[in-house]
């Protein structure tokens, strides 16, 4: 998430610079609103590369854990599978969380599964398992009887960010053990004091974001599994293992922090930080490992060499070296930070946690593109900066020699040795291509196709760590930039000389939990000031919305309230929704593209009626519009359609680029003419299904493009039929059952987008009719039927089953089957 707030430009600067050459653009391209014409993609590539380069090299930034350099090979794989919708994972199946599960020594069977949650990062997973802690206490003590509103977690006060922010987000008291001068992590004994009947788990750290040190999580169990005997409490361990997650097993394998410990019940980790990859999950090998801590110790033994420094971490945890200035002037240790941006290092100096304020700490994190003459480089730019001066000898790393391997690779466990890179592409290469076409996915909005240019920059940006977004200010101005632009385009109250404020996600899940938790603030806030209770809040949508918004509501204890749809009327009706609100809803929620049938719901409609039930009641009840799939499809097609903040009552907006905005992720909006051929190729679909006479079109005209429709006789099973058989073809468009009070409707959806031009839908078209044929051949053939002579063995109690044997067969048409009764000797099925 990242939260823009743009500052008021100066005069002039309104316009980014125009690029070189007649080649380009000769006119400047506005900064904060769309231009009136369309530039070509060379041109715009080259605005944001050339503004890109303002921007410090991830590589040099040592601050960050995020991993800033990967193989040629992981590049291609990420490219070759960014469009693919990860939300549809039935459709990308994946076994990594097996191989990890058996890294952390769960106690998984050979014949069993593991189970584990992927998300886009560690504070997405502390947040799920916080709340599962959480829910497993206040189940436990509503079942005791016992009260259950005032939940406590124990940590360390060197725990990430993200721990206060679920904290505040799912009020629960964070408990913070105090660290001491010597001691930068927490104590186990401390901590376990701390812990009382209503604390729902103990977090400890495996490699501290301060000091790269490993917690005792051995002993933590220890004196914890103590006091839950004394007690009859329960509290189990979770360990945030991002940082050090894919160190400890290659480097430290006999030390016991994962499921060996019997209270250790939750672990996260990051892949993207020791585990050698951009994002997502993945691992890091021995030898590697073994090489970020030999640059580690380089660079610690040349900043004692010094004289100056103060080593604060310790050589057992994650490769990182932390340090001080010796006479502790916390002023010395900003100018060296500074001194060193001057030669492109990001190494910024941060103060300690509460109780050790007065120190201030400067930390290199040691990645695998930190290498031995990185490593040297860096020590003489700080000699430098020191006024000193150090040399070193310089040593490089050997590549891989082979290029196959002949050894089979286990499925779910790591291989004992390391294979060569062109074999690790090759292998996964070849199994993603068992994965269906992305383009061929119509059932996501998701974009799957971009333009080279949009692949050449994301590539280049990749490797950098948003959060640490003071450390971009190009990025961050560009993002910005982005927010105003789609603040104008929704006609947000902006005035001249006034910036938007705007919050960047990864997704309208994040963006629509961030938005209705600040709707439930907002009510929460206002009930408590006029004296009100305010522990019941509620929220209004149609039965058809996304699922996230379930989510919301589960997650945040907001009761939802789902106006029902009906036959003909597959959106939420504005007049019901505004009956269903009362002085504890703290929104309603519309939709600018429903994902059932992509119809734009009445906003203006909902606003009208719901300003005059606030006039009435004196609530002030407000309009949430989640316009992910219409927002970039309305300004352009519909310019004179209120849904936005033309309205009075319409409070946020949540959008999403990577669907309409034509962008994989991230920010982005469409283009008139390209949102023009996809209503055309979503009628082309639309009209090639009517002629066939066994549809009918539930979607309308007027939304987002996308035809869903139903078999006209109603028949469910034959839906699910034609989903299987265009699968065969390499199509994927699952069928699906509509919400409460429509489950009889069995519904087909494609999701048209940039990419499925009309080439592709009249493909598509034969396709279906292909299937059709298919069929009607299968359902008028007789179907063969196998007469079966069985004997049943001796009787058995109730509730077993018989014993069947096979005495004979043969084929014979039966018209009807007899079913087995328990008693009978012989029969016919």
């Amino acid at each position: 998430m990242v939260l823009t707030h743009v500052e008021a430009v100066e005069e002039g600067s309104e316009a980014a610079a125009a690029v070189f050459a007649s080649r380009y653009v000769q006119d400047p391209v506005p900064r904060y609103e769309l231009g009136e014409r369309s530039i070509s993609k060379d041109a715009a590539y080259q605005i944001v590369h050339d503004e890109l380069l303002l921007d410090s090299s991830p590589r040099l930034n040592l601050a960050s854990f995020v991993t800033t350099w990967m193989e040629p090979e992981c590049d291609r794989l990420i490219l070759e599978a960014i469009n693919k919708n990860y939300a549809d994972m039935d459709e990308y199946p994946n076994r990594c969380v097996n191989i990890i599960a058996r890294l952390f020594n769960a106690p998984v069977g050979d014949g069993e599964k593991a189970v584990g949650v992927g998300t886009v990062g560690s504070s997405e997973a502390i947040m799920l398992a916080g709340l599962a802690f959480k829910r497993r206490w206040q189940n436990r003590r509503k079942a005791a009887g016992k009260p259950h509103d005032k939940p406590n977690i124990v940590t360390g006060a060197n725990v990430q960010v993200c721990w206060e922010k679920f904290a505040r987000y799912f009020e629960v008291e964070l408990k913070e053990v105090k660290l001491t001068e010597g001691c930068y992590v927490m104590d186990p004994v401390k901590a376990v004091d701390m812990v009382d009947e209503n604390t729902i788990c103990v977090a400890a750290i495996l490699g501290s974001t301060l000091t790269g040190e490993f917690e005792d999580v051995r002993r933590l169990n220890d004196l914890l599994a103590a006091k839950n005997k004394r007690t009859g409490w329960d509290t189990p361990i979770h360990v945030d293992a991002a940082s050090g997650g894919f160190i400890a097993p290659f480097i430290y394998p006999e030390l016991e922090w994962d499921f060996r410990l019997p209270l250790v019940k939750s672990i996260n980790v990051s892949g993207h930080k020791y585990g050698l990859v951009y994002a997502g999950v993945g691992w890091g090998y021995k030898s590697v490992m073994k090489n970020c801590m030999e640059s580690a110790r380089t660079l610690r033994e040349g900043l004692e060499k010094t004289g100056r420094f103060t080593i604060i971490s310790k050589e057992e945890g994650v490769p990182l070296v932390a340090f001080t200035f010796k006479d502790g002037a916390g002023a010395q240790a900003f100018r060296l930070s500074s001194g060193l941006r001057r030669y492109g290092w990001i190494v910024p100096a941060y103060t300690m946690p509460a109780a050790l304020e007065h120190m201030t700490v400067l930390r290199v994190v040691v990645r695998e593109d930190f290498g031995r003459p990185l490593a040297e480089r860096f020590l003489s730019h700080e000699h430098m900066a020191l006024s000193t001066a150090q040399t070193g000898e310089s040593m490089h790393s050997s590549t891989f020699a082979s290029r196959y391997v002949r050894t089979a690779l286990p499925r779910f466990r790591m291989p004992e040795k390391s294979i060569p890179k062109d074999a690790a592409y090759q292998i996964i290469n070849d199994e993603l291509m068992l994965d269906g076409n992305p383009r061929l996915n119509l059932a996501s909005f998701v974009t799957t196709w971009m333009e080279p240019e949009c692949d050449k920059l994301m590539m280049a940006a990749i490797n950098k760590n948003y959060v640490d977004m003071d450390e971009y200010p190009v990025t961050t101005e560009l993002q910005n930039r982005c927010v105003n632009m789609i603040a104008h385009l929704f006609n947000a109250p902006i005035g001249d000389d006034e910036t938007a404020v705007g919050v960047g996600t990864v997704g309208s899940s994040e963006a629509i939990m961030l938005a209705g938790l600040a709707f439930k603030r907002k009510w929460q806030n206002r009930m408590k000031a006029e004296g009100k209770p305010h522990d019941k809040p509620n929220i209004v949508t149609g039965a058809n919305v996304q699922v996230c918004w379930e989510k919301f509501a589960r997650y945040f204890e907001v009761e939802l309230k789902e106006v029902k749809l009906t036959q003909g009327y597959y959106v939420m009706n504005p007049e019901k929704a505004v009956e269903m609100v009362d002085e504890n809803t703290i929104c309603v929620a519309a939709i600018l593209g429903s994902t059932l049938n992509g119809e734009f719901e009445d906003v203006k409609m909902l606003n009208d009626l719901l300003t005059a039930k606030n006039a009435e009641t004196g609530w002030n009840t407000p309009i949430h519009v989640d316009a992910a799939s219409g927002g970039f499809i309305a300004p352009f097609i519909y310019p004179e359609l209120e849904w936005d903040f033309r309205l009075p009552l319409v409070k946020s907006i949540n959008v999403s680029g990577h669907k309409y905005g034509l962008v994989y992720a991230g920010v982005g909006w469409g283009y008139k003419s390209v949102m023009k051929n996809c209503m055309e190729s979503a009628r082309t679909l639309r009209e090639g299904l009517e002629k066939t006479g066994r549809f009918t079109i539930i979607s309308k005209e007027e939304g987002v493009p996308l035809v869903a429709f139903t078999f006209k006789d109603g028949a469910g099973a034959q839906a699910f039929r034609l989903s299987s058989g265009l699968r065969r073809y390499g199509w994927i468009v699952p069928a699906y059952t509509m919400p409460a009070a429509l489950e009889h409707m069995t519904v087909l959806r494609v999701v048209v987008r940039e990419d499925f031009g009309r080439p592709l839908a009249e493909r598509f078209l034969s396709h279906v009719r292909m299937a059709l044929d298919e069929m009607d051949l299968a359902a008028r053939a007789p179907v063969p039927r196998v007469q079966l002579t069985i004997e049943l063995g001796p009787a058995r109690t109730a509730g077993e089953e018989a014993s069947v044997r096979v005495v004979k067969s043969e084929a014979v048409p039966v018209r009807k089957s007899v079913p087995l009764v328990a008693g009978k000797t012989k029969g016919v099925c």
